[in-house]
């Protein structure tokens, strides 16, 4: 059967892919592929699930004739005792205790927690509960979300409330439409589309046996709503990305603002960077996790960040400063290393550059004699320093943490630049 309903589909399939979309006749042509194949991947499934039950009641068969012949009495002592219908069938999940329920759901990963909120309705609510995907998205979203990703992504739910709202044009629904309504298609592979619709499906062993209804998409004010939206790509999110450009020699050692989109299949984002004055902005795509940060602060980049680590600051410590090349460009961050003043041996017991009312900074990925080596801000009041020809210096942070000083390291150049 399986050879006739792949001979019978092919051509449907086929014109399903290369007919366009535009024309009335060829979107005619790709619903009729579609309903074929859809009819075609039903029947299979249905089957498949008539075979399985056929080989279950042979083999019951058999074992029922099996039990049925005289064992010997020596045979009756060893032989163990038959499982009862309760245990062969399984505890029920449903009736677990709600601590060893809730236990279970939070070893389910993503795609599972959303495969098992197809089952039902209880387990719908359950699933798409907001602690089981703060920890998810906390997990694999955390450093890369910040403040301002929070904000933009609660004006996305302000704007599509608004959308809502506002009156539609009414859509004329195809029989294709119709008939997908009304097909019991909750158990095949069109079913359950209920957090990663975008493109993923659920694993089968994952989905209910018996047909279900389609249990619609989480709500949108819910923490699963957001973490559907990242992982489809549905949501642009701001953040910063390392060394933009992909490694660009102007952009060494630096961490521009940038909105990004994720993609699933590739594992990677596209960075969409604001204009740098008059030039239009860029798109990157390919970004690895490892170039991609949430905000340390919330200063917007056009804005000068108010330093407040100034007096702290000592010959050794790791920080970042803002730059940009003139007044109409956003600021970008650049890492540094506070250095020694020209007067002191750099001897950690008789140094007092820490006392001094100007601080050196050093970019030590520049050769010595370079103009991009080295400059110095004020303690007291440093606001932005330069002019046209070196750039303004801004706001200035202190780094807290190794873990922000060995990433700033891993993208260390090989060469040192002039």
């Amino acid at each position: 059967m399986l050879p006739l309903l792949l001979i019978s589909t092919l051509p449907a399939f086929t014109l399903l892919l290369v007919a366009p979309a535009t024309k009335a006749c060829c979107k005619l042509a790709r619903e009729l592929a579609l309903l074929a194949l859809l009819l075609a991947t039903e029947l299979l499934r249905h089957a498949t699930a008539s075979g399985s039950k056929e080989r279950d009641r042979e083999r019951g068969a058999r074992m029922s004739s099996a039990s049925s012949k005289p064992k010997s009495a020596a045979a009756a002592l060893v032989a163990p005792p038959a499982e009862t219908p309760a245990a062969a069938a399984g505890f029920p999940l449903l009736d677990l205790p709600e601590l060893a329920l809730d236990r279970v759901l939070e070893e389910l990963s993503p795609a599972s927690l959303a495969a098992m909120a197809c089952v039902c309705a209880v387990l719908r609510d359950r699933c798409s509960a907001d602690a089981l995907w703060e920890r998810h998205l906390r997990l694999k979203w955390g450093h890369v979300l910040g403040a301002a990703a929070h904000k933009q992504w609660e004006a996305e739910l302000g704007g599509r409330a608004a959308r809502a709202g506002a009156p539609q044009p009414t859509r004329r629904r195809s029989w294709v439409d119709s008939l997908a309504c009304a097909w019991p298609f909750s158990s095949s592979w069109i079913g359950c589309r209920w957090l990663l619709k975008g493109g993923h499906t659920p694993a089968p062993a994952a989905v209910a046996a018996e047909p279900t209804p389609a249990p619609a998409a989480p709500p949108a004010d819910t923490v699963a709503a957001w973490y559907r939206a990242l992982e489809c790509g549905e949501f642009w999110f701001p953040a910063q990305v390392y060394n933009r450009e992909d490694g660009h020699v102007g952009f060494v050692l630096s961490c521009y603002d940038a909105h990004l989109r994720y993609h699933r299949r590739t594992d990677t984002f596209t960075a969409r960077y604001p204009p740098l004055g008059w030039k239009p902005g860029k798109e990157e795509d390919g970004v690895q996790w490892n170039r991609v940060r949430a905000p340390p602060v919330s200063t917007p980049a056009p804005d000068l960040h108010a330093s407040d680590c100034l007096e702290e600051l000592r010959p050794g410590d790791h920080f970042e400063i803002q730059w940009r090349k003139n007044k109409d460009f956003p600021y970008g961050w650049w890492y540094g290393v506070v250095g020694h003043q020209e007067s002191c041996n750099g001897n950690e017991h008789m140094c007092r550059c820490h006392k001094e009312d100007m601080v050196v900074l050093e970019f030590q990925h520049y050769a010595p004699g370079s103009r991009w080596r080295q400059t110095t801000v004020s303690r007291k009041d440093h606001r932005e320093k330069g002019g046209e020809t070196d750039g303004f210096y801004g706001g200035i942070r202190k780094l807290q943490t190794k873990d922000e000083i060995s990433t700033w390291r891993r993208f260390w150049p090989v060469d040192v630049l002039n």
